[in-house]
């Protein structure tokens, strides 16, 4: 692996839109939940409103900052972190290809995530079926954050889902300025 981590820019918007609707695919489809391929394919994610999302998440700036680990010239991997207030900042748009996973590039990415974020509080929210992904969080010091919606869970319903479909989440929260 010829591994390289740097931060994104705008001309990054079809790689990362790529990674994020293959990864969405692979990782959070759960159809025992109604959580099928078309939930996340290709048509949703290249939408105007999703790549308008996407593309805020590109940015880097004082408060925000998007890294890309690139496999050769393939991404195989992002994270965004976003400054929230003096005393929090959000993890968002982690992911790694599940092919590449176990290498130890999510690790670099989190790291990257860290150091920007200072010793800010951490908060992230993930869908509760991705059990791999709450365990590796826990291993690093998360834990469900009681404080937010519903003692720490809210349901999640994307505008293209069928209109009953909605999939449970939790909140996260890594303390570190206690």
């Amino acid at each position: 692996m010829n591994l390289s981590i740097r931060e994104s820019n705008p001309e990054d918007l079809d790689q990362y839109t790529n990674l994020l609707q293959r990864t969405y695919q692979d990782t959070y489809m759960d159809e025992s939940i109604g959580l099928t391929p078309d939930c996340f394919s290709m048509d949703i994610f290249t939408n105007e409103d999703t790549q308008k999302y996407l593309k805020s998440l590109l940015v880097n700036n004082n408060l925000q900052k998007n890294w890309l680990a690139f496999d050769n010239e393939k991404l195989v991997g992002s994270i965004t972190c976003i400054i929230k207030n003096d005393d929090e900042a959000e993890i968002t748009g982690f992911y790694v290809y599940p092919d590449n996973q176990g290498q130890g590039i999510g690790k670099k990415l989190y790291e990257l995530a860290l150091n920007f974020s200072e010793n800010r509080d951490l908060l992230l929210d993930i869908y509760v079926h991705n059990t791999k992904t709450i365990k590796l969080y826990e291993k690093w010091g998360w834990k469900l954050d009681r404080n937010r919606g519903d003692s720490g869970f809210f349901f999640r319903h994307w505008p293209e889902w069928p209109d009953n479909l909605e999939a449970k989440c939790q909140y996260m929260k890594l303390t570190r300025n206690s």
